[in-house]
């Protein structure tokens, strides 16, 4: 009988989302893990950042994201800090860039639907976290699909 395979999938860029120019908004964007080990995840997060976002100096993580709580982690060609607050269950990670600007980045738990997390990320994609499908009605007003119906 032949064993599964249970290497980690390759990199899949669809599990990251930016929000297109808008620097300020939070979040900034959305990351969807394959799994809670922060340092093997967070070299994945660095290989699909966009080098046109900025250079990520330093992380900040929710603890209770994770399984594990390195104070850095090796990324390509380097060592970069993280930290955490112990209280911190904000489910974000914040990447301080090398230009102290802080990128707020939600966290789709792993464990989440491909289905559902396609549909967070694209919602961050969308540039927007308000309801993105439309309907029209009959007099050709258009009413958003899940309010109920009403223009």
């Amino acid at each position: 009988m032949r064993r599964a395979n249970t290497m980690a999938k390759p990199l899949d860029s669809t599990r990251l989302a930016i929000r297109g120019g808008a620097e300020n908004q939070r979040p900034y964007g959305a990351w969807w893990p394959q799994d809670r080990t922060l340092s093997t995840q967070l070299r994945c997060l660095f290989d699909l950042w966009p080098s046109s976002q900025g250079s990520i100096a330093r992380i900040l993580f929710s603890p209770p994201d994770w399984d594990d709580h390195p104070h850095s982690v090796q990324v390509t060609g380097r060592r970069v800090k993280t930290g955490s607050f112990p209280r911190d269950d904000t489910h974000e990670v914040t990447l301080v860039m090398h230009d102290g600007q802080r990128r707020f980045i939600t966290v789709i738990p792993p464990a989440t639907s491909r289905r559902k997390a396609a549909r967070l990320l694209d919602n961050v994609a969308d540039n927007t976290l308000k309801r993105r499908s439309r309907r029209f009605r009959s007099d050709g007003q258009s009413m958003w699909e899940n309010d109920g119906g009403h223009a």
